[in-house]
């Protein structure tokens, strides 16, 4: 049995907000600056990626009101890995942001804690959610499980992580290993990092970010690697060498990523929430590691078990974040977002029902170590 503790960190995801934040501001500066070819490039990414958003979460009408009036807003990130044809969101991060607070709390949620899935007897890890119900499915499980709305949300392709390094010309680390891992084709022992400061291209950065097994912190591990290139590659992507690398970067960016969040939106967040970044508080979800039976699989599987009474304590944190009533559940209301729109006439919001996968040929994580 392995039992890891993770000790928490305040303001260790700060750079991650206002690294995104950023970002935001600068696409919006060169969009309002009229700056012809550049302005239009990202209209047309900004339309792209949010072409394959679900139907059931076009609609975010609720949702602009309450930006509109500078109410806190909450939003799901998933960075997904693709590993034997299997897309999984190996990286699960739930913010949410309160302007007149001017703070963003922040939980990453380890991609092998252990959940039941709604309608089956079934057990899995959490990080399956996206491959079993997509998107939706996994906002609905999410809001369940967290017991508060989701506003928004993005999805970033790991995969598409080459390609954007690669664009900005390398990223810089400083890694506390040396070790080798297999490239994004699979080939063994293909990237190899030493230990020290070092630039990395697109191979080496993805090789970097999803080495676990040699890690002796585990998933934790990883989840510090991918947070220093994510830090990294923000940092090149603010410094003056993007406008160089505009094309190359728009181009990595667009089949990668995706979000229902429209220009507009983002404009407004830009503007009117970008004070929050300066207090970013990291959350953990406190529980135990062991290995439990999957009877799907007939194998032993490393999982997290989270303690109850440290998911309840962050769902009344997120809730008094998000100014909801943190005397009812979200499921018993029936409300969510419209505990917070006091200046619209309250409305029952959509009952997106979840569904049961048809098959569950799900591929087993083997990568347990």
């Amino acid at each position: 049995m392995r039992s890891q503790k993770h000790e928490k960190k305040q303001n260790r995801n700060k750079w991650f907000i206002r690294g995104l934040l950023s970002v935001l501001v600068l696409l919006i500066f060169i969009l309002g600056s009229g700056v012809g070819y550049y302005g239009s490039k990202i209209l047309e990414v900004l339309n792209n990626v949010s072409e394959g958003t679900p139907e059931e979460l076009q609609d975010t009408t609720e949702q602009d009101i309450l930006l509109k009036n500078k109410k806190p807003f909450s939003v799901l990130l998933l960075g997904l890995d693709e590993d034997a044809g299997t897309r999984r969101s190996d990286t699960i991060i739930v913010a949410t942001i309160n302007p007149t607070e001017e703070s963003v709390k922040m939980l990453s949620i380890p991609r092998d804690t252990m959940i039941d899935l709604p309608g089956t007897n079934r057990s899995e890890k959490i990080n399956a959610l996206y491959a079993l119900y997509g998107i939706s499915g996994t906002i609905d499980y999410i809001e369940d499980y967290l017991d508060i709305p989701i506003s928004y949300y993005a999805t970033l392709n790991f995969e598409g992580l080459v390609d954007l390094v690669d664009a900005v010309g390398g990223v810089t680390i400083d890694s506390q290993l040396s070790f080798t891992v297999q490239d994004s084709t699979e080939k063994a022992d293909a990237i190899e990092i030493d230990e020290g400061v070092q630039t990395l291209d697109g191979e080496h950065a993805l090789g970097y970010a999803r080495m676990r097994k040699q890690d002796p912190r585990g998933d934790w591990g990883r989840q510090e690697r991918q947070r220093e290139v994510i830090q990294a590659l923000s940092e090149e992507l603010l410094s003056l060498n993007s406008f160089t690398n505009f094309s190359p970067i728009m181009d990595a960016i667009s089949p990668n990523f995706q979000t229902n969040l429209s220009g507009m939106q983002i404009w407004t967040i830009a503007n009117n929430y970008t004070e929050a970044a300066n207090d970013v508080e990291s959350l953990e979800l406190r529980g135990e590691a062991d290995y439990v039976y999957f009877p799907a699989y007939g194998l032993d599987l490393y999982v997290w078990l989270p303690f109850d009474e440290s998911v309840k304590e962050l769902q009344d944190t997120f809730k008094q974040h998000l100014e909801l009533d943190t005397s009812t559940t979200t499921n018993e209301t029936g409300v969510g977002l419209d505990d917070q729109l006091e200046d619209i006439p309250e409305e029952n919001p959509e009952d997106r029902s979840f569904e049961d996968p048809l098959e569950d040929d799900l591929d087993i994580d083997e990568d347990f170590n």
